[in-house]
């Protein structure tokens, strides 16, 4: 089965897989602590580790061109608010806030 696993501060979740929104939507309907002020990826507060499933996401967005450095993104950080699940598979995240 296909599964979701999110690392917070207070330890890791594992959730259903939800195609199609923002794991900051999926961590806020779940009442995780996954920090986050605008959600349009300007603040960066949702700064997120992909530990497993990159090719299950979306592509980066233009947002995260912008907000993280390049070596960051090799680094696999994303951003929580315009990271969505496309496709079915195991995806691990972290959130790693500055």
């Amino acid at each position: 089965m296909n599964q979701l696993s999110l690392v917070t501060r207070s330890g890791e979740h594992q959730l259903p897989l939800e195609t199609g929104k923002t794991i900051v939507a999926i961590a806020k309907s779940q009442k995780l602590g996954w920090g986050y002020a605008c959600e349009r990826g300007i603040c960066a507060q949702c700064r997120t580790l992909v530990i497993e499933g990159a090719d299950y996401l979306n592509e980066i967005t233009e947002a995260e061109k912008l907000r993280l450095r390049k070596a960051e993104r090799a680094e696999g950080y994303r951003l929580g608010c315009q990271i969505k699940v496309v496709q079915e598979g195991n995806v691990t995240l972290a959130h790693r806030p500055y």
